[in-house]
C-alpha cells in the first residue's frame, strides 16, 4: 500500500467519523423529530383529562401527557324490560378495559356491538353477573333481553381527573381551615391541598394540580407529625384514613369521614400499605390554632 493510498483511507475514515458524530447529534437532540421517527416517542401523546368519576360524557377541555394509576370511571347505569337501542352506551377510545355488572329476570343477558356478529356478552340471567372485557368496540352498544334487566357499565382509564371544586366548598358558611404543598418521601409527590369546613360542619379535602408516583391501593391519611420525612417516622405515630386514592394525577375532591377533625392533625400523607411505604406528604398550615393538635 502506498503512502497516497494510506492518506486516502485516513481521510475517508475521518469523514465517516464526522458523519457518525453529526448523525449522533441529530438523533440525540431529536432535530426535526428524527429520533421520534426512528425509534418512537418515549412520551405518549397528550390525551383529554376526565372531569368526573361517574360521568364519562363530560366534555374535557384540557389535555395532558401525565398518566394516572388506572381507575374505574362509570359510563352509566341503565335499565329496561326489552331490547335497547343500539347506541345505549359507548366505551371511550382511550379506555384500557371495560366491565358490565348486571342483573336480569329470565333468559340471557346479551350485549351486542353494532356491526359485529358475535355478542360481547352472552350470559344466562342470574341474581348478579359481572364481566370484564379488554376489547374496545367502536360505535354504540345495545342490550338484548326478554325481561327486566339493569346494568352498570364502567371503563378503566389512566388519564388525570380534573374535577372542579365542590359547590359546597365555596357556598355561604364554608371556610378554608388548612392548606399545604406535597413533598417527596419515598416517591415523587407534588401539588397543593386545601381542607374546607363545609356549612354542614363536615370537612372536605381537595387536591389541586396533584401528582404522585402511581401504584395501586394508595391511601390519603391524616398524620400527627408536622413534617414526616421517612416511612419510619410515619410508622412511629398512628394515622387516620381519609380515603383510598384511586386516581393519582389531577385535581379532585374527597369528603373527610364524619367524626374526623382535620384540625387535630399536622400533615397529610400518601401511604402505600401494599409495600409499607410513605410516598409523599404535605404539612398542614392551619388557618387557626389546631384544636388538640399533636406535636
Amino acid at each position: 500500500m502506498t503512502d497516497r493510498d494510506d492518506s486516502i483511507i485516513r481521510r475517508v475514515l475521518s469523514a465517516a467519523g464526522l458523519l457518525v458524530l453529526a448523525a449522533s447529534f441529530v438523533v440525540g437532540a431529536d432535530l426535526f423529530g428524527v429520533r421520534g421517527e426512528l425509534f418512537g416517542k418515549a412520551t405518549a401523546p397528550p390525551r383529554e383529562s376526565a372531569f368526573s368519576r361517574i360521568d364519562s360524557s363530560s366534555a374535557a377541555a384540557t389535555k395532558s401527557v401525565l398518566r394516572s394509576q388506572p381507575w374505574w370511571q362509570q359510563v352509566g347505569r341503565f335499565r329496561g324490560t326489552e331490547t335497547s337501542a343500539a347506541d345505549l352506551f359507548r366505551i371511550g377510545d382511550g379506555a384500557i378495559q371495560w366491565r358490565a355488572t348486571w342483573s336480569c329476570d329470565s333468559g340471557r343477558f346479551v350485549v351486542r356491538a353494532a356491526g359485529e356478529k358475535r355478542p360481547l356478552i352472552d350470559e344466562p340471567c342470574a341474581a348478579r353477573g359481572t364481566k370484564e372485557l379488554t376489547n374496545r368496540p367502536r360505535g354504540g352498544l345495545q342490550v338484548v333481553a326478554d325481561g327486566r334487566w339493569t346494568v352498570r357499565v364502567e371503563q378503566q382509564v389512566d388519564v388525570p381527573l380534573v374535577e372542579p371544586p365542590l359547590a359546597t366548598m365555596t357556598a355561604a358558611g364554608s371556610e378554608t381551615v388548612a392548606t399545604g404543598s406535597f413533598y417527596r418521601i419515598d416517591q415523587v409527590g407534588r401539588g397543593r391541598l386545601t381542607i374546607h369546613r363545609l356549612a354542614s360542619g363536615r370537612y372536605a379535602l381537595r387536591l389541586s394540580n396533584f401528582y404522585v408516583t402511581a401504584n395501586i391501593d394508595l391511601e390519603i391519611r391524616f398524620h400527627p407529625l408536622r413534617k414526616p420525612r421517612t416511612t419510619r417516622q410515619y410508622l412511629s405515630r398512628p394515622s387516620k384514613l381519609v380515603a383510598p386514592l384511586d386516581v393519582t394525577t389531577g385535581s379532585m375532591n374527597f369528603l373527610v369521614p364524619a367524626g374526623i377533625d382535620p384540625r387535630r392533625y399536622r400533615s397529610v400523607v400518601i401511604w402505600c400499605p401494599l409495600i409499607t411505604s410513605a410516598y409523599a406528604a404535605a404539612t398542614l398550615d392551619h388557618r387557626s390554632p389546631a384544636a388538640g393538635a399533636v406535636s
